[in-house]
């Protein structure tokens, strides 16, 4: 029940007007429900008392009036619970867009998480909905029922103590129904999440390449087969249980009506009065009817309210990091330093340890080593997507530690090699967010020529309004892999970080393009921090220091001369890959 209360609060916190709307639906209902009642209890006593047609007529009328009126305002209510169930719904699922603001970003390595978060998404607003509608029908069918049960009481108690007995059993039964509901979905969450994997794969055009010339599609579909095959299990296992149950509550059900009337029947039959026993006999089918559906709507809130848990777990889900009032970040970049930083991912294995690195504002500093080294942990931990396992991070000698995540990005970005593009406009794409102004559109003019887009893009009809990707428009631009990191390093200069991070943005570029990027990059000005993370040394010549990071430790530091001079790792790697690049031109030419 804690879960529907939690549902019902959310709603009127959202809606506070929809608890006068629910009110006005519980009198209609209750007032429908005694109308046929009270109407064949008259009918019957005025043909008895011989009363003239006109008076019955008229009686007819007025009760059919009030039938009417109470329908119509019935109709107005739907309406407005449409607009609410829209309007709410929608509103529940950017809570759970939104919540991702305050999830940390090791969250997502979780299945756990990803089973409940995609679990949530897609059922999550409508069942928060229905449990919350679903305690407010409750109300309204006890309501109801009060009234039937008056009258049945006048006559013999133990009619209604036979329905509510009824009730209480089939809903235990209900009960149990729904506890096997969530067992299945729980149990089924994983192999669906896979499934859906596949599916997704099979539309998304980036993977149209691998399965048209390659043998993964027989992978895929043998996986999805398995998925299949363990969702079709668990409904086995359960579906038995579910069947006995469900036809044992109906049977009892079913039950209410007959025995309820045999009971009023026998021991009223001598005494009553013709009109009375007609109107009971209604009432008889009423009560039966109202304890059928008062059973099955604390069935069905049951049911929701037990996977409400999921939604709700995920809306109260606490960060260490994300989401958490720490103190912005004071002042505009002026340094950063490492101290002793080490990080593991699994509290056993350091991917980084007791790195120490200092940086200063307009320095240009260049991150070197193998695929594998720490690079791109390290960045991570810049941008604060982690915290260290051990040592300090600060920026403007704030540790990082206390500082509010939102308000260090907003100075420290970084461009990543695999670069996600959005389905929105290039404009989009470049800013995160619609252009405001001439400015905004001069802003992204800019970006493009830094980046080397701008003669690209503006050989499009439509120019930056171009739709990227031709998901939803046929002429969509396509980016190759070049032009996509090229995107990235727009966005990068747009977004103006005072501390900018390329981790190896440039990775798909012949080297000519490479070195004409970080060439772009250097005359940024001295007013810019960049960091360079790139396994090509070619691009560190001109950096202020460099770091060379080889098995999560950083084994050679200085600047290209002093590294070189040091005849060790750095130059012999320096060495391989300028010989590499040679022979390839010495090829070409």
């Amino acid at each position: 029940m804690k879960y529907a209360i939690l549902s019902l609060r959310l709603l009127l916190k959202k809606y506070p007007y929809d608890l006068l709307i629910q009110a006005i639906t519980i009198i209609i209902s209750t007032v429908v429900t005694i109308i046929p009642i009270y109407m064949i209890d008259q009918i019957v006593r005025m043909v008895q008392d011989n009363r003239p047609i006109e008076e019955m007529m008229g009686m007819i009328l007025l009760i059919a009036l009030v039938f009417v009126a109470a329908n119509i305002i019935g109709i107005f209510v739907a309406y407005y619970d449409a607009y609410i169930e829209r309007n709410f719904k929608a509103e529940c699922s950017i809570l759970f867009f939104k919540k991702l603001d305050q999830i940390d970003y090791d969250f997502h390595e979780s299945p756990k998480f990803l089973n409940d978060y995609t679990r949530a998404l897609e059922d999550g607003t409508e069942r928060i909905y229905r449990s919350a509608i679903g305690v407010i029908a409750i109300v309204r069918i006890v309501i109801q029922s009060l009234s039937v049960f008056v009258i049945i009481f006048t006559m013999h108690y133990m009619a209604v103590v036979y329905a509510i007995g009824i009730g209480i059993i089939y809903l235990f039964l209900r009960f149990q129904i729904g506890h096997l509901n969530y067992k299945a979905m729980s149990l089924q969450r994983p192999f669906m999440r896979q499934r859906g994997y596949v599916n997704r794969t099979f539309f998304i055009k980036d993977s149209m390449a691998d399965l048209k010339t390659t043998q993964i599609e027989e992978i895929l579909l043998e996986n999805n087969a398995k998925a299949n095959d363990e969702i079709v299990k668990v409904v086995d296992d359960l579906i038995m249980k579910k069947t006995i149950i469900s036809y044992i509550g109906d049977i009892l059900i079913a039950s209410i009506y007959p025995i309820t009337l045999g009971v009023l029947a026998y021991v009223t039959i001598e005494d009553i009065e013709i009109a009375s026993f007609a109107s009971l006999t209604v009432a008889a089918t009423t009560l039966s009817t109202l304890v059928s559906q008062f059973v099955s709507a604390i069935g069905d809130l049951q049911n929701h309210t037990v996977e409400c848990r999921i939604p709700f777990e995920v809306l109260n889900m606490k960060s260490k990091i994300e989401g958490i009032a720490f103190q912005d970040v004071m002042g505009d970049f002026s340094s950063l330093e490492v101290q002793n930083a080490s990080f593991s991912y699994d509290k056993e294995h350091l991917v980084l340890d007791k790195i120490n690195l200092h940086i200063n504002k307009g320095e240009k500093i260049a991150i070197v080593g193998s695929n594998g080294a720490g690079k791109t942990t390290l960045v991570k931990l810049l941008l604060r997507l982690y915290d260290t396992t051990d040592g300090d991070i600060y920026i403007n000698n704030q540790n990082y530690k206390q500082t509010t995540a939102k308000s260090l990005r907003e100075k420290v970005g970084a461009v990543f090699q695999n670069v996600e593009v959005y389905a929105v406009s290039i404009a989009e794409n470049i800013l995160f967010r619609k252009p405001q102004n001439q400015s905004d559109i001069d802003l992204i003019h800019q970006a493009l020529q830094f980046s080397g887009l701008d003669e690209y893009i503006n050989s499009l009809e439509e120019g930056i309004n171009t739709q990227v990707t031709r998901e939803f428009n046929r002429t969509g631009a396509i980016f190759s892999g070049g032009q996509m990191q090229r995107l990235a390093i727009a966005r990068g200069f747009a977004q103006n970080y005072q501390l900018f991070i390329l981790d190896e943005p440039s990775s798909a570029l012949d080297p000519l393009s490479e070195a004409q990027v970080y060439q772009n990059m250097m005359a940024l000005g001295r007013e810019k921090t960049i960091i360079f993370i790139s396994h090509r040394l070619t691009t560190t010549v001109n950096a202020d220091r460099i770091y060379l990071f080889e098995q999560g430790q950083i084994i050679e530091a200085g600047n290209h001369q002093e590294l070189m001079a040091l005849n060790g790792v750095y130059k012999k790697m320096f060495q391989s890959q300028a010989s590499k690049y040679l022979g390839e031109n010495d090829e070409d030419n």
